[in-house]
């Protein structure tokens, strides 16, 4: 979603408001959905130009209860009520109601959203001294026995070069 800036959202509401056009000759000339015009002149309307600024809200559950039960007493589009509520997102009524359809007022309750915790906490500080003794211990075991097998390899490539050249070559 394209974000605009405020004093270009105040731009078209003002021409809108001067009557240069309606929502849809300046969405055509402004290349904007027609909605988002509507939208901006009524939460100038209603909020002046603190209406255009962008938000970032997070509503209680009480609060998306009384938004709906005022667009139930009034009988108002989402629209409507997103603008008194000065709520920028009409949609965000729309989804408030359908989820209180659906699932009640528990619904309406934002859980904390983002990512979950996918590591374990550890639950104990360092390991004792002992698990590092036997670890260093461990260690020291399979650095001899990987120094043995390396040892065995060159030997066998020895023995194999060694068997190569005594071979008799035939001449014919």
């Amino acid at each position: 979603m394209k974000k605009y800036q405020t004093e270009f959202k105040l731009e078209v509401v003002k021409s809108f408001l001067a009557g240069e056009g309606g929502a849809k000759l300046l969405a055509r000339r402004w290349s904007l959905p027609e909605e988002k015009i509507r939208s901006w002149v009524s939460h100038y309307r209603l909020h002046g130009i603190d209406g255009l600024r962008p938000k970032r809200s997070a509503y209680s559950a009480q609060f998306k209860l009384q938004v709906l039960s005022h667009q139930d007493r009034e009988q108002l589009s989402s629209r409507q009520v997103a603008a008194i509520y000065d709520i920028r997102n009409p949609n965000k009524v729309v989804v408030w109601r359908r989820k209180l359809d659906e699932g009640g007022v528990e619904a309406l309750v934002t859980r904390k959203q983002g990512r979950t915790n996918i590591k374990p906490e550890r639950c104990c500080p360092a390991p004792p001294s002992t698990v590092i003794a036997d670890s260093a211990q461990t260690l020291r075991e399979e650095n001899s026995r990987l120094r043995a097998e390396v040892a065995y390899l060159k030997k066998l490539h020895a023995l194999i070069r060694a068997k190569r050249s005594a071979a008799p070559t035939k001449r014919v």
